[in-house]
């Protein structure tokens, strides 16, 4: 995610064209959150590395996919390895934990951003080792490590590369949740090749008081969840974990094996601790009722929880 960006818009898809009605600074990449954000990011990523090589004999490679690079500069006070998420990733891959192929996809949609995150890749990733082999390549072959930097919308990430025996992982951190980056039918599409498959999304439902935004354009972010809702696989869950007493609203979703729950837990609890926050966690499975009200308490205003101004969701439809 870039470090700053103007916010424009008066509808909840970013991909359609229509007025605009709010001007906002986002300063985002900058706060607290940032920080916590990062450590889940390499948590998460250190985790799928343990788990495919030591423990999934079947994966052949990890493919990374991560749908808003950003510019790949590090916040203020963390090294670039833990400060970005390009750094993240690099840093992850080359470790001495890791010895399957790696290929890393990095989809930045602003062009003056795209040439700031080539600038910053070609800077800091020969110290890991890399050797650019074209303006937006990257490559350690001896290891079958490959960097690719695109200058295009996560929205239109391409997934042909993916074969039936790679560990996916997505991330999908957009500035604000109006800037969401999956499409509807990623997660499908990837589930359809291969069932190694995971994916962090970050959701910001009211930085610079987005959710002043009409009710039914707020509405379309149950989206975002409910298209990742359909295509889990019974094998897995779903976690929404909103940060307590946050006036901008972030939470954090993550599909992940039901047999990690309390260790997935214990990655959120610490992550915020640091920052002296907490967070409440909702699994959809394993609590449909809880998680579903968080999704309600992050896209309505306090008025519309208060008057009952929600859609019924698709399990409570069907029950």
């Amino acid at each position: 995610m870039a470090s700053k960006s103007t916010f424009r818009t008066t509808e909840s898809n970013p991909q359609k064209k229509g007025p605009t009605t709010v001007a906002k600074r986002l300063d985002v990449g900058r706060s607290w959150r940032t920080y916590a954000k990062h450590d889940l990011m390499s948590s998460f990523i250190g985790e799928e590395v343990g788990v495919v090589n030591h423990g999934l004999r079947d994966r052949e490679r990890l493919a990374w996919i991560d749908l808003t690079a950003g510019d790949a500069a590090p916040v203020d006070g963390a090294e670039w390895h833990h400060g970005c998420s390009p750094g993240i990733l690099a840093h992850h891959a080359t470790g001495r934990h890791s010895n399957k192929p790696v290929g890393i996809f990095l989809h930045e949609i602003q062009p003056a951003t795209y040439d700031r995150l080539l600038g910053n890749l070609a800077h800091h990733l020969p110290d890991y080792g890399f050797t650019q082999e074209a303006d937006n390549i990257w490559r350690i072959p001896e290891r079958r490590i490959m960097i690719c930097a695109q200058n295009q919308s996560g929205q239109d990430a391409d997934i042909s590369f993916i074969g039936r025996t790679d560990a996916v992982f997505v991330l999908n951190d957009p500035n604000a949740i109006t800037e969401w980056a999956m499409r509807d039918k990623f997660a499908q599409e990837i589930g359809r090749i291969t069932w190694c498959f995971r994916s962090l999304s970050t959701m910001g439902c009211n930085p610079a008081g987005l959710k002043r935004l009409e009710r039914e354009e707020r509405l379309h972010w149950f989206t975002f969840p409910d298209t990742q809702e359909k295509a889990l696989p019974r094998y897995r869950d779903l976690i929404l974990a909103a940060i307590d007493r946050d006036e901008a609203q972030w939470a954090y979703l993550l599909s992940t094996s039901e047999k990690w729950r309390d260790k997935t837990e214990a990655v959120f609890q610490a992550a915020f601790e640091k920052c002296g926050r907490t967070t409440a966690m909702a699994w959809l499975r394993k609590n449909p009722d809880q998680f579903a009200e968080t999704k309600r308490t992050l896209f309505l205003t306090k008025k519309e929880l208060r008057e009952g101004a929600y859609p019924a969701l698709p399990f409570e439809e069907a029950s």
